[in-house]
């Protein structure tokens, strides 16, 4: 995801910074804008722009965006709301709260910010949500893990879930299998499912190939009316599809299962066949008899 370079941010003065960091595998790319907004209407900048503000699901993931965010005195809406003063902290992607990073109990706010200028590691704070604050955006992010359902001589099937961060909105799946040269994919998402699978064909038998799998999503540049691709850090796994020999044998081995199964059906025929009572036959009717 490009954000710093796009003609949208360039139009907005007021742009910080734009942070990589990786959580593990995959990547999260946030980007930090200093305009002033009060949370909803920074939310919807980040929805119309990039997916949503910043969602730190982990601690692991508020330290990293904490330390890399300049030290000044700034604050910076985060992803997070509760209904009520006594409720408690949400994602916007309906994630609870499950740390405790904030600098004081504040029972007003209900929006949070992230207070770049605090230390201690105690950042967040809660917050009116009609004052006005720059803001974290997030991009798309990759999955957490590309597994390898099945693997043939000429094809691979590949699953992974969808976080709950990227079911909020429409996105696509941009897939590049390189084994001597390189080809890409593109895999829509359609909605209201927290899983997608994928089957990858005309692939060479027992080869190596590299695969990468990222989230992007397509947004309109401000003014200018050309749309804009963010493109998450890629997921990337190795796989070696099954050499011709390695088929034939998984083809025997399955046909060896089955010829195993019949020698205990035909005992169990064998068993319920004497159990079942032998309809004597009918008498000669005499009547019926044509002399």
């Amino acid at each position: 995801m490009l954000a710093c370079d796009s003609q949208i941010l360039q139009q907005l003065a007021n742009l910080v910074v734009c942070v990589s960091l990786t959580v593990g595998q995959p990547a999260s790319r946030y980007s930090l804008v200093r305009r002033a907004l009060p949370w909803d209407e920074a939310r919807r900048f980040c929805q119309s722009h990039y997916v949503d503000l910043a969602v730190l699901s982990s601690e692991e993931q508020y330290h990293r965006l904490r330390s890399s965010i300049p030290l000044e005195r700034a604050s910076f809406w985060l992803g997070m709301q509760r209904r009520s003063v006594l409720g408690g902290w949400t994602w916007v992607n309906g994630e609870r709260l499950s740390y405790d990073r904030w600098y004081r109990e504040n029972y007003e706010g209900l929006c949070a910010s992230l207070e770049a200028v605090l230390v201690k590691n105690k950042n967040m704070l809660a917050r009116h949500c009609g004052e006005h604050h720059s803001f974290v955006c997030q991009g798309p992010t990759s999955p957490q893990q590309v597994k390898v359902k099945s693997l043939g001589t000429n094809d691979v099937t590949l699953s992974w879930g969808v976080s709950a961060f990227m079911q909020t909105t429409p996105h696509r799946y941009n897939v590049t299998v390189c084994g001597s040269t390189c080809e890409a994919f593109l895999y829509p998402y359609a909605g209201n499912r927290t899983s997608m699978a994928i089957v990858i064909s005309n692939l060479t038998a027992h080869k190596m190939y590299v695969i990468r799998v990222a989230a992007a999503v397509t947004r309109p540049g401000r003014g200018t009316g050309v749309n804009i691709t963010l493109q998450s850090d890629p997921t990337a796994l190795t796989v070696r599809t099954a050499a011709a020999q390695e088929n034939v044998i998984l083809i025997l081995l399955k046909l060896l299962k089955v010829l195993s199964l019949i020698p205990p059906l035909w005992v169990l025929y064998r068993i319920l066949r004497r159990r079942t009572p032998v309809e004597p036959e009918a008498e000669l009717c005499l009547e019926d008899v044509a002399v």
